[in-house]
């Protein structure tokens, strides 16, 4: 008897995190008010060259991702002018989760998800902590060249970003934030994750051209900007990035 009551309390519960992740999802994506976005500046590798840059850090470092979601809407007809803000929270004195790349399974994969849902929980800014949570993990360049790979989970609107703690690489920092809070909002990756090229024609800013190479933009989701059929690099600001058809088709962008 007691046994059917745990399980029947433990899937009310489980119901009720579906219900609210679904309406979460939902309300992101109706563009009918300006979503809050808040970074969460980690220092990744507990540098004093790296605590400095993060002290340093204020709203106007991030201000060109507000920059590109406005422009970047005219083109989708939505009705607001601003749809996201961005804002820089207090920084985090702890390290989030770390996953394990052998671990791929399903099972993998969900629990990983609830731990950095637990940890985010714990380290956002409470009642203030935004309508999207992207935790920065900042890390010298010179003694970390090579960073973790940034994730981010539709579930719980939350960014993992890994990036460098150089003022040189502010707009590279601020794609990769640009583009994990499109995956919260329901985008998806338009790259080969073998060669990380783009993939055609989804993941080019503009496919349809005569000649398809060099592009000179790069489509937010395809990650790089392809100069031939083998080479891509990461543009270093969002003023060479768009949203395409199909990132905007997934975010709610058509209606």
């Amino acid at each position: 008897m007691w046994k059917k009551i745990r399980i029947g309390i433990l899937l009310s519960i489980l119901a009720m995190v579906a219900w609210n992740t679904y309406f979460e999802r939902v309300e992101a994506t109706d563009w009918d008010d300006t979503l809050d976005v808040v970074v969460y500046p980690v220092n990744g590798d507990g540098s004093a060259r790296t605590a400095a840059y993060i002290d340093k850090l204020g709203s106007d470092d991030f201000a060109g991702i507000a920059r590109f979601m406005r422009q970047q809407a005219v083109d989708y007809d939505i009705p607001i002018e601003d749809p996201v803000s961005v804002r820089v929270a207090a920084a985090v004195d702890a390290q989030p989760p770390i996953r394990d790349e052998s671990a791929d399974s399903i099972l993998d994969t969900v629990l990983y998800s609830l731990r950095l849902r637990f940890w985010a929980a714990l380290h956002d800014a409470g009642w203030n902590a935004g309508d999207i949570r992207v935790f920065v993990v900042y890390y010298d360049p010179e003694t970390h060249p090579d960073i973790p790979d940034s994730l981010a989970l539709p579930k719980g609107l939350i960014g993992l970003v890994h990036a460098y703690a150089d003022a040189g690489y502010n707009g590279t920092n601020n794609f990769v934030i640009a583009h994990e809070m499109l995956h919260t909002l329901g985008a998806t990756d338009k790259y080969d994750p073998v060669t990380n090229m783009p993939i055609y024609p989804f993941g080019y800013a503009n496919p349809y051209v005569t000649h398809r190479y060099p592009q000179e933009m790069a489509e937010i989701m395809g990650g790089r900007i392809p100069v031939d059929s083998g080479l891509a690099y990461i543009p270093q600001s969002l003023d060479k990035v768009v949203i395409g058809a199909r990132t905007a088709l997934e975010i709610n962008w058509f209606n």
